[in-house]
């Protein structure tokens, strides 16, 4: 264990790659052990040398052939342009939008007047509650004052002016000749969010996505002559099941038409637990006639090329992640390398030395009983006939990929083989696939896990210890942990992290409990509606649980509330002799695997494997 405790300290993240004359610019990341936390810095590449612009900074854009970034001043985000702070911002600078051909500058502050996570204060008011959207995992209560603004700078002069100020959540996307693109939503919290997104002209607001009433934007962006707009959005048809696609939005005609339908990756969903940052666009107009974007497909990201008029080009179909991208260069993560930076036709400008050599994951598929090819994949213990564990993605929509996964190289170095899949519900494998869990939670997506499992089990025999099984998950996955211990009793011990429990208690206690009941199984909480929805529930079956259980949980989860562990763990105790524990993961909220602070990441994983070994053959 103590070998990989200090490489999740020694790998840097890359992200927010951009070009400025011939100098690429990028964000690199790194968790610190002594200060346990999460450092940002902005670097530079040249002649195969890196340097490093700035520390606590991110973001880096081009603003007239200067570089710009967002550095932390005081602990509070500011903007930079050429070295030289430019805000001066009490609240800081949350996002802004920059060009490569002039000095115009937009961003965007939101200040909350209220602290987002609980502490003590010297005199507590009430708080009343009228919203059903009043808390959001990750942040706490919501505060409604809050206040979203949008400011103008010219960086040649130091001009500012306020352009637009609202308690509307928005984002800022882009902007081209003062006309801003920009989406805002009301419902602040919940996975099947919706928005709208507007050109602010001159102080008016134009609708841009009207033919999208219930759909979402994740990124837009102007074409170099400010007449369209490329567009990542869906229609919101399937709410959380949703495929991205590319629509094109022209100016003068006030049309949007959609162009491609097929799982842009415009949320990153290929899963990776060393990927913190976005870039700011994950599209970008190569002329005024075609627009490049990145897929997912099958597990690992295509990059695309499209014109306006439909010609679809297939660039780049290699088995790995594409973080971030450039005309010339691209950001990559492959299953043994965190990530690099490399050029279209595959040289290697940037590796981060990590001092560790990590495993390739071996891909394999299987049949569903539907006749789809599902894909896995399998990483190798050293040593062998090894302990195999199954691990389980949350979501469901998302995807494990060909891309890199520490937790897993943590797995083998301490002597586990390691088996994760897709099952029906992941991403990158057309709409019908995603959809097709929807109201069916526990059916064809647990078949499609054992499936997997057993099909492991049988191409990878010689090297598997089919005494010593054990299985995993977080969030969804969590969820068909205790679904598979509650039906099948095959696994020596199993680990669910933030599971959902009882779909019941979740619909009133989770920040999106309510809209994902309603959208994913298709049940709320009618009369007629409440056996169904005990039913589905692992809970339910907690009385046939004899796979030994640890319960790891964060104390600030809002997605699936704490409660929903401490239920499964009365549960078991009082109606059982199966050994289960729970553990509490202070100042947590739902993604402490992924962003919680590095000292818990480490521990919750140490506390896994002495679980797993008191039970070993």
């Amino acid at each position: 264990m103590k070998k990989l405790d200090k490489s999740l300290f020694n790998i840097k993240s890359l992200s927010q790659l951009i070009k400025i004359s011939e100098r690429y610019y990028f964000t690199q990341t790194q968790l610190r052990e002594v200060e346990n936390d999460t450092q940002h810095r902005v670097c530079q590449l040249v002649d195969g040398q890196v340097n490093v612009i700035a520390e606590d900074a991110w973001l880096p854009q081009n603003v007239n052939g200067q570089l710009a970034y967002l550095q932390k001043i005081d602990g509070v985000a500011q903007l930079f342009v050429a070295g030289e702070q430019k805000t001066f911002e009490a609240a800081g600078v949350h996002q802004y939008t920059a060009t490569a051909n002039n000095n115009h500058v937009y961003y965007l502050t939101i200040t909350s007047h209220q602290s987002p996570i609980p502490v003590l204060s010297e005199r507590p008011i009430p708080r009343r509650i009228t919203e059903k959207n009043y808390k959001v995992d990750g942040y706490g209560l919501i505060d409604e004052s809050t206040q979203y603004r949008i400011t103008y700078l010219d960086i040649s002069k130091d001009l500012t002016k306020v352009v637009l100020n609202t308690t509307t959540r928005t984002t800022l996307l882009d902007q081209f000749d003062h006309k801003l693109l920009l989406t805002q939503t009301d419902n602040i919290a919940g996975l099947g969010e919706s928005n709208k997104t507007f050109l602010l002209v001159s102080g008016q607001m134009i609708e841009v996505s009207q033919n999208l009433p219930h759909g979402l934007t994740a990124d837009g962006i102007f074409d170099p002559k400010g007449e369209k707009i490329a567009l990542i959005a869906h229609d919101g048809q399937y709410t959380n099941a949703r495929i991205f696609g590319v629509y094109l939005y022209d100016i003068k005609r006030s049309t949007l038409t959609p162009i491609f339908d097929s799982d842009v990756d415009a949320l990153q969903d290929t899963m990776s637990d060393v990927v913190f940052l976005k870039s700011m666009h994950q599209l970008f107009w190569r002329n005024d006639t075609e627009i490049e974007f990145v897929a997912t497909y099958h597990g690992h990201n295509r990059l695309y090329r499209l014109t306006t008029d439909g010609i679809l080009t297939l660039l780049d179909d290699t088995q790995r992640a594409i973080l971030s991208f450039t005309s010339e260069a691209l950001i990559t993560s492959y299953t043994n390398i965190p990530s690099q930076i490399e050029t279209r036709h595959g040289d290697i400008l940037y590796r981060p030395d990590s001092k560790e050599a990590f495993v390739v994951a071996q891909k394999y598929q299987f049949a569903s009983e539907d006749g789809s090819m599902v894909d896995g994949w399998f990483m190798h213990a050293q040593r062998q006939p090894a302990p195999t564990l199954l691990y389980i993605h949350g979501g469901p929509h998302a995807a494990y990929a060909d891309a890199f996964f520490w937790e897993f190289q943590m797995w083998v170095s301490l002597g586990y083989n390691v088996v994760f899949t897709n099952p029906h519900g992941s991403t990158s494998y057309g709409q019908d696939f995603v959809k097709s869990v929807i109201g069916h939670y526990g059916e064809q997506d647990y078949r499609d896990v054992m499936t997997g499992f057993k099909a492991a089990l049988s191409k990878f025999s010689d090297v598997i210890d089919v005494r010593n099984v054990f299985v995993a998950g977080g969030s969804y996955g969590g969820y068909m942990t205790t679904w598979i211990i509650g039906h099948d009793q095959r696994f020596k011990a199993a680990v669910a992290q933030r599971p959902v429990i009882n779909w019941i208690s979740m619909f009133g206690t989770s920040d999106i409990g309510y809209d994902f009941s309603k959208a994913e199984l298709k049940l709320d909480l009618q009369d007629d509606n409440i056996s169904k929805l005990w039913a589905v529930s692992p809970l339910a079956y907690a009385k046939n649980v004899r796979t030994p259980i640890l319960l790891l949980h964060g104390e600030y989860d809002l997605r699936t509330p704490l409660g929903q562990s401490e239920e499964y763990f009365m549960a078991i105790k009082t109606q059982t002799d199966t050994p289960i524990e729970l553990v509490r993961l202070p100042e947590s909220f739902h993604g402490v695997s992924r962003h919680g602070r590095p000292n818990l990441r480490i521990a919750r994983l140490k506390v896994m494997d002495d679980w797993f070994s008191k039970f070993k053959n």
